[in-house]
């Protein structure tokens, strides 16, 4: 059964988890443990909530749930990790974490969200954003990568010196998206 609202479903249900996360980080805890563990919770059982209720007869991925293996032959799967970058999350003032919301449907990706809530934005097929301009001859690619997990492909010595410039541009900018070359 195809659903015409998928993509206004994934952004709407991304962007709801994330403002659930940011009350939780509003209300803090007493350890950072106890905030990471409180917004994965919160926005796991939201996000699961919402999919039995709305979508009862998908089958759900998710990051922080025990792996259901009737998603190996469901028709539609919905991908979901209710918390991604749960330590930044945990670190307020950061911004860089958000809610994925995906839909695998018959062996494509049909929908998806990824709400960054500490930045007010979620992105979303729902309204793709415009594509980026054509990069003039020569121009160098920005390449944005994880601090603490780089990906293998990036240069080992030079990926080290930019963890330490990264953390030390990511801590002077709160607020903004830390960026490497």
């Amino acid at each position: 059964m195809v659903f015409p609202a998928d993509d206004a479903f994934a952004r709407d249900i991304a962007t709801a988890a994330g403002e659930r996360l940011l009350k939780i980080r509003e209300q803090g805890a007493s350890h950072t443990d106890e905030l990471r563990k409180a917004g994965d919770l919160g926005a796991q059982e939201f996000l699961a909530a919402e999919l039995t209720r709305m979508r009862p007869g998908d089958a759900v991925l998710s990051e922080e749930a025990a792996d259901d293996l009737v998603r190996l032959t469901a028709e539609r799967v919905w991908i979901i990790d209710p918390l991604d970058g749960t330590r930044e999350f945990g670190e307020p003032p950061r911004v860089d974490w958000a809610v994925h919301v995906a839909l695998w449907e018959k062996g494509e990706l049909t929908a998806g969200a990824v709400a960054l809530p500490a930045q007010g934005k979620t992105l979303s097929t729902a309204e793709p954003p415009p594509n980026p301009p054509a990069l003039a001859e020569g121009a160098r690619i920005r390449l944005v990568v994880s601090r603490s997990r780089p990906p293998e492909f990036v240069n080992p010595a030079r990926r080290a010196h930019e963890r330490r410039a990264g953390t030390a541009r990511l801590g002077r900018r709160q607020g903004r998206l830390g960026h490497y070359r």
